[in-house]
């Protein structure tokens, strides 16, 4: 049955046209379920085949004739509209009737509504017996029952689901078109593919499954808190998945679009959350900023751009701290450093960091009180040095204020020594966790430097003065930084201007973090990178932007350019992890 309701479908895409005039809108109800929206079976196919083709030639090549022979055989049963026309798919989401078949109905954007039915039936006429309601009952083209259509502006609709077709020829007072609002419409309309998803009446009609799912997910936490070293850590995992339960409950609506291309695939949607939901009160439009991270050295693995407020980031910190080690008490330390960060306020971050020989990271921070920052960061770090927790892996830190001026910046610099000691305890809790520590930061310390010029923290982490300046320098001339790589261009076009959260990641960086961290933590030497990749960086990226009045926007591209990385890089390094090391 499955493949005969996608078969159905994909015949649809024979019957209309790309859905640029969306008066159909108003013929759906407000309250279905899924709605899903195609601009053509050709028109996909040829976008999805020239971005497999860009992304991988193997792949490409495989795809390419499986998706011509699906073509071909529409054409020869339907004709050339059969494969070049747009669809719209209504869904309920309820389990199947007798005949196995969830309840759908699919909107066709043409006028000839006999020419309609008749390709959908294969090229047979059919015989239409009127209802009431100004609609039309047909015999099952593809089985026993009735199916239902009716013409109405610009469209035609048709299926199985009577209710579907009844409210299509009598719209009601609430139709799609007033669900959606100008931002979700925006990115539900955009693309090869368009999905709105009532998540509101999903999970209202799904709730007793859903604390059941979340009932047996905890007790196999519980379980594998009991098998594993780390039981305790258990009860951190299980306070962020409850928040991702509960996050489920206060969702409202969701639209996204996906869309392919030689150059590349992109995604974009928007979740908008119940009005006065905890969620719809945290969101907030001012804590997005313009992104520029073009300037910053184009070596590195993650670039990112972050707004938030000093409270969030003190929570998220103390988060993960708790997934770490949800038993220990703060120290009396730790509370204050953590009162006097939230202090700060709103908090802009732009920078990137970078794994080879140890983690390089540099950041620009906007903050209200540059210097109340920086005394800040410090006191966190001394208060670490304290708790009781397994992060406190430190023997010694040390603090040399103003050390270096450059550029009319006076530079502090913090020395963290590692405890060779602690570092074993936090190994012996969690597998090849001391030489994990090590390799992240490049040996048995890290370092940084940080300054303020009176507007701006810079915050360099790297074990030399040269090299912190050598980032400096690419960073304030601002002729040789990311915007120079081809790939930057696509991708932050592709993202908004301004975001909350935005990244944009080197998938050559990302080969060799992973290379680094896996030959350390398991102590394979052999795991190196494989050699071969391109030089050129290749840069996909993401962004999250809160939305007014309860919307939380988001987007992903991926250049073609990341494919060779993929196949070339990462593939052959998880390979190795099973001992198939290219030499």
């Amino acid at each position: 049955m499955l493949a005969q309701l996608l078969s159905i479908w994909v015949v649809a895409a024979t019957l209309g046209q790309t859905p640029a005039d969306s008066a159909w809108l108003k013929a759906v109800p407000g309250d279905v379920d899924l709605v899903i929206r195609s601009r053509g079976l050709e028109a996909t196919s040829v976008d999805l085949t020239a971005m497999l083709k860009a992304m991988s030639p193997r792949l490409g090549a495989m795809a390419e004739p499986a998706l011509t022979d699906l073509l071909s055989k529409f054409k020869d049963q339907h004709g050339e509209t059969a494969i070049k026309t747009a669809w719209v798919g209504l869904v309920r989401a309820v389990p199947p009737g007798p005949d196995g078949v969830i309840p759908f109905a699919v909107l066709v954007i043409q006028e000839d509504y006999r020419s309609v039915l008749k390709s959908l039936a294969g090229g047979k006429d059919v015989a239409l017996k009127p209802q009431d309601g100004g609609f039309d009952a047909f015999d099952n083209p593809h089985g026993n029952g009735l199916w239902y259509a009716v013409k109405g502006p610009g469209f035609v609709a048709f299926g199985p689901d009577k209710e579907f077709i009844a409210a299509a020829a009598k719209p009601g007072e609430k139709t799609l078109d007033q669900v959606l609002t100008p931002a979700l419409a925006k990115l539900f309309l955009a693309g090869d593919l368009g999905l709105f998803v009532n998540t509101a009446k999903l999970s209202t009609r799904y709730a007793a499954q859903i604390d059941l799912g979340r009932q047996k997910f905890m007790d196999s936490l519980d379980q594998a808190g009991k098998q594993g070293p780390n039981g305790p850590s258990i009860e951190g995992i299980k306070a962020m998945y409850g928040r991702f339960f509960d996050a489920i409950k206060e969702a409202d609506s969701l639209a996204l679009n996906l869309d392919f291309a030689a150059e590349g695939f992109q995604l974009g949607g928007q979740l908008d959350v119940k009005a006065g939901s905890d969620v719809a009160k945290a969101i907030d439009p001012s804590r997005s900023g313009a992104a520029d991270l073009s300037k910053f050295a184009p070596d590195a693995a993650f670039y990112v751009s972050m707004n938030m407020d000093a409270k969030e980031a003190a929570r998220l910190q103390s988060m993960s701290l708790s997934m770490i080690n949800p038993g220990a008490k703060e120290s009396p330390e730790m509370t204050a450093a953590t009162e006097r960060f939230n202090q700060l306020g709103q908090i802009e971050t732009q920078g990137n960091v970078t794994f080879g020989n140890g983690m390089r990271a540099f950041n620009v921070i906007n903050v209200a009180d540059p210097k109340a920052y920086i005394a800040a960061v410090e006191a966190m770090l001394q208060a670490m040095k304290k708790a009781d927790s397994p992060l406190n892996f430190y023997k010694d830190v040390k603090v040399d204020a103003d050390v270096e001026t450059y550029q009319g910046i006076k530079f502090t610099h913090v020395v963290a020594t590692f405890d060779d000691e602690k570092l074993a305890k936090l190994g012996a809790m969690n597998q090849g966790g001391a030489a994990s520590v090590k390799a992240m930061f490049g040996g048995d310390a890290f370092s940084y430097w940080i300054g303020t010029d009176g507007k701006r923290v810079l915050y360099i982490t790297t074990p030399t003065w040269d090299e912190a300046k050598a980032q400096i320098d690419v960073y304030t001339k601002g002729d040789a930084g990311l915007g120079t790589v081809p790939t930057y261009p696509f991708v932050r076009a592709a993202l908004p201007e301004q975001a909350s959260l935005l990244m944009i990641v080197s998938a050559q960086g990302l080969v060799r973090m992973f290379a680094s961290q896996l030959s350390a933590t398991l102590n394979k030497p052999e795991l190196k990178v494989p050699e071969g990749l391109p030089k050129e960086p290749a840069l996909f990226g993401g962004s999250i932007t809160p939305r007014a009045p309860r919307g939380i926007e988001f987007h992903f591209v991926l250049p073609s350019q990341v494919g060779p990385i993929i196949e070339k890089g990462m593939i052959p390094l998880f390979q190795g992890l099973q001992g198939n090391v290219n030499q």
